[in-house]
């Protein structure tokens, strides 16, 4: 790789900063209250703070200054403008969203809330993927990792949740097509929970293929069955690669070598996108991944983009709300898609849970990996 590795980031996000809990919605305090306490059963309610919250971010970039990175370059992200929102959302969504700009409040039981500088924390993270290509349009990169938030993948076309206000990396992908002429886009979601929003966008759009590995529902937000493989013209399309809680590197390694690989090859993207969350690191408390498998997985996908796609690969932060963690697997990914050495070692599990599941749903999507190719 001749060009810098493109890293996007600006402080404006960390503007947003909803916290506590919302004593306007009392039965939403008290549906949240249960579900963390069956997540997390030692968790000290009242003292809750919001998962999503700037010190997400503060965390990886601390770590990429101190611990510098060979062969990247910072760049400011521009906002997204309605234009480019509304290829992925609906104009009544982005209205909703952007009337909202100085207030504070939950807007869902799930704990999706604003605080006065979200909205513009939220155009600055969907319009970074854009900023991204953008750039690698005009040559000046092959690869780029957006280091946002909010996230994005649980936001569909027509409503905010999950944390998420807009679907960033949709927004990327519609404008890589409609903008930029890269007609065929891949999407892996490796973030622990379904990218629902994602799903829901490209739905029935075969230009788009979107493969999503995530615990199994009734994990949140309990979308992303075998089945949901797409609709009309993007039937096989989507391919979903349900987990069980507690899977670590090599379940994903897996997803790659016998599902995300073969789909590729297939499809033939002329750019690649990954919803990078990383709350499948052990210490989020549900998986067991840790910042070898990330720094794998992101080798991968660079080789692969090279093979593929003159190397376009943009990866946007998601999930992953364990400070240490963020750290540790951002500063793993980043060094990987700078061309640093590859890694010497991969920790695995003696048994790890979730690689049967994979071999299931390859033999599952084996009819939709065939007909990509064809």
């Amino acid at each position: 790789m001749n060009n810098p590795l493109l890293i996007y980031y600006d402080y404006a996000m960390l503007g947003h900063n909803p916290h506590g809990w919302d004593p306007e919605h009392p039965e939403w305090t008290d549906a949240v209250k249960a579900m963390i306490a069956i997540q997390y059963p030692d968790a000290q309610l009242e003292s809750y703070a919001h998962p999503e919250r700037p010190e997400r971010l503060t965390a990886i970039v601390d770590r990429l200054l101190k611990a510098a990175v060979d062969n990247v370059r910072w760049a400011l992200p521009l906002p997204a403008t309605p234009t480019e929102l509304e290829r992925a959302h609906t104009a009544q969504h982005v209205a909703y969203i952007e009337g909202l700009e100085g207030e504070s409040g939950w807007l869902a039981k799930d704990t999706t809330a604003v605080s006065p500088f979200s909205v513009a924390a939220a155009r600055l993270a969907a319009g970074a993927g854009v900023s991204a290509l953008e750039a690698i349009a005009r040559g000046e990169a092959e690869r780029a990792f957006c280091i946002v938030r909010p996230p994005g993948h649980h936001a569909p076309a027509d409503q905010a949740m999950g944390f998420c206000l807009y679907n960033n990396v949709a927004v990327t992908a519609a404008h890589a097509r409609a903008a930029l002429g890269y007609e065929r886009v891949l999407i892996w979601d490796w973030d622990m929970h379904h990218g629902n929003g994602t799903q829901d966008i490209f739905y029935d759009d075969p230009g788009v293929l979107v493969i999503d590995s995530h615990c199994a529902a009734p994990f949140y937000p309990g979308t992303g069955h075998l089945e949901e493989t797409g609709a009309g013209d993007a039937t096989g399309y989507h391919l979903n690669v349900p987990l069980p809680p507690g899977f670590g590197n090599a379940t994903l390694i897996d997803v790659f070598e016998q599902i995300v690989h073969p789909a590729a090859q297939a499809f033939r993207p002329d750019l690649i996108l990954v919803s990078a969350g990383f709350d499948c690191h052990y210490l989020d408390m549900t998986c067991a991944m840790d910042d070898t498998g990330y720094a794998v997985l992101a080798q991968q996908m660079a080789a692969l983009a090279d093979s593929l796609c003159g190397g376009r690969l943009v990866c946007v932060l998601e999930g992953g709300y364990n400070a240490q963690a963020l750290a540790d697997s951002t500063h793993a990914l980043v060094g990987a898609l700078a061309g640093s050495a590859p890694v010497a070692a991969v920790n695995v599990l003696a048994n790890d849970p979730g690689r049967a599941a994979v071999t299931e749903a390859a033999a599952y999507h084996a009819d939709n990996l065939a007909a990509l190719a064809r």
